[in-house]
């Protein structure tokens, strides 16, 4: 038998996002069991695609409002990993924040991951009611481009609607899918607050999100990960200067960086 090996490159425009015309290596899953249709949008065509919909719902000539966020919460959690745990893994924990919204009909998951992570591994995204299905509902509505083998030098965030209409359901979302053969482990829930934002729209999330991704793309287990993410935009959308990574190991380098959100990434 023979061996061939190959370099595969992608294109030039895959530097800062899944397609050309849509720079920004972020996506948001919307459906989910919220009641809306499942859909997969990714990088900036999601804010003028949000702003379509409002004029489709829009009556009297008067635009249809955007969603506001009004409560942040930090959450972090150990991954189900069986019998088999292994020191890092009792060392590890993934934390994201939980968003509730003005409309109280559902919450929004945002975290900072592997770039490719869900979509070189099957949509396998613990937040999804299908998860298990084969293909899953993310799966399905990812754009092809999506669909590649995942790199732990880069990141990308996600962004997915939940059915929990607030904090309490989805703490109790996450019990009922806690122990060691399921899903979560030792589930913390370690920060809370009112998003004092002025503008804090779907809309603007979205700006705010790609403007973060687009300033440093890298993921490092110490220096930038969902941990750092998590602090950095909790601390944003809340205003507070002494929010830390979950874990004290990550705080040793940590240096927040909630300023990436405001700031256009290319005039830097």
């Amino acid at each position: 038998s023979s061996e061939v090996r190959a370099i595969l490159r992608a294109p030039p425009y895959t530097a800062i996002g899944w397609t050309k015309e849509s720079p920004g290596y972020v996506f948001w899953f919307e459906g989910n069991g919220t009641g809306d249709p499942d859909r997969c949008l990714v990088g900036e065509e999601m804010i003028k695609q949000f702003e379509k919909d409002r004029l489709k719902k829009s009556s009297n000539g008067l635009l249809a409002p955007s969603p506001k966020c009004t409560k942040v919460h930090m959450i972090s959690h150990r991954y189900a990993v069986g019998d088999n745990v292994q020191v890092r893994d009792r060392l590890t924990y993934h934390s994201f924040a939980l968003l509730e919204w003005d409309h109280g009909k559902y919450c929004t998951v945002v975290e900072l991951a592997y770039l490719g992570g869900l979509g070189g591994y099957t949509a396998k995204c613990n937040w999804l009611l299908d998860k298990n299905e084969n293909p899953n509902s993310l799966y399905k509505s990812m754009p092809p481009a999506m669909i590649h083998p995942w790199s732990d030098d880069f990141s990308e965030i996600r962004v997915t609607n939940v059915p929990a209409r607030n904090l309490k359901d989805h703490l109790e979302f996450m019990k009922l899918h806690t122990g060691k053969n399921d899903r979560f482990v030792d589930v913390r829930h370690t920060f809370s607050h009112d998003v004092r934002l002025s503008f804090s729209c779907k809309e603007h999330i979205v700006r705010y999100l790609i403007n973060y991704i687009e300033r440093g793309k890298t993921y490092s287990e110490i220096r930038r990960n969902c941990q750092t993410f998590a602090a950095d935009f909790c601390a944003f959308l809340a205003g507070k200067r002494d929010v830390q990574p979950f874990h004290p190991i990550n705080r040793i380098e940590y240096k927040n960086n909630a300023h990436y959100f405001m700031y256009e990434s290319s005039m830097y």
